[in-house]
C-alpha cells in the first residue's frame, strides 16, 4: 500500500507542477497580448501626435507592417478610423518600393537585420519608422517600444524624425525617453 500512496503523491504533485506551469504559460501568453493591445494604441498615438509634410498629410495615414504581423491582428480595429481627419489604411509590405505610400512603417523585430537596409532605402522619406527591438532608435530608427519593470515605455530619435521632416508634438515626447539631437 505504501508503494502505491507514494506513487499516488508523486503522480498529484506532477500534476500540480503541471498545472502551475500551464498557468504560468496562460498568464505570460496573456500579458503578452495585453502587452500587443497597448502597443497598437500607441500607434494610433504616434499617427495622431506626429505630423507629416504637405502633400503627404493630405492623404490616408497608412500604416505598414514590416515582416509577420506580431500583433496578430490587433490592429485592424483601426482600419477605417481617422486620425487628424486622415482615413486609416493596413497593410503588409515585403518589399522597399512598397514603402513609399506608408506614413507609419512598424518595423517586426524578427526583421531587424534588414533594418540598414531599410534605413538606407527609408532616408529620404517621410516615414515614420517603429520597432521593438532594442538599440532601433539609437541606430537611426524614430520610435522604440521599450520594456522596463512590466511597464511599456517609447524613445523617440528626435533627430531621425527631423531628418524624414516629421515633427513630433510635445505631448508625445513627455511620455518618451528623447535620443538624438535636433538640429537648431
Amino acid at each position: 500500500m505504501a508503494p502505491l500512496g507514494r506513487y499516488a503523491r508523486g503522480l498529484v504533485a506532477l500534476l500540480v507542477a503541471c498545472g502551475l506551469v500551464t498557468s504560468a504559460a496562460r498568464a505570460q501568453e496573456s500579458l503578452r497580448l495585453v502587452e500587443q493591445d497597448v502597443k497598437a494604441g500607441l500607434l494610433y498615438n504616434f499617427l495622431r501626435y506626429t505630423e507629416w509634410p504637405a502633400p503627404r498629410s493630405n492623404g490616408a495615414a497608412i500604416v505598414c507592417i514590416f515582416g509577420p504581423d506580431p500583433f496578430s491582428g490587433r490592429l485592424q480595429p483601426m482600419a477605417g478610423r481617422t486620425v487628424n481627419q486622415r482615413p486609416i489604411q493596413l497593410r503588409s509590405v515585403r518589399e522597399t518600393g512598397e514603402m513609399d505610400t506608408c506614413s507609419l512603417l512598424y518595423l517586426n523585430s524578427d526583421e531587424r537585420a534588414q533594418w540598414p537596409r531599410l534605413r538606407t532605402y527609408l532616408a529620404q522619406r517621410n516615414v515614420l519608422t517603429v520597432s521593438d527591438y532594442e538599440g532601433f532608435a539609437t541606430s537611426g530608427g524614430m520610435i522604440e517600444f521599450t520594456h522596463a519593470n512590466n511597464r511599456i515605455g517609447v524613445r523617440i530619435n528626435v533627430g531621425a524624425m527631423q531628418a524624414a521632416d516629421l515633427t513630433v508634438q510635445d505631448r508625445l515626447l513627455r511620455l518618451a525617453n528623447v535620443v538624438g539631437t535636433a538640429r537648431p
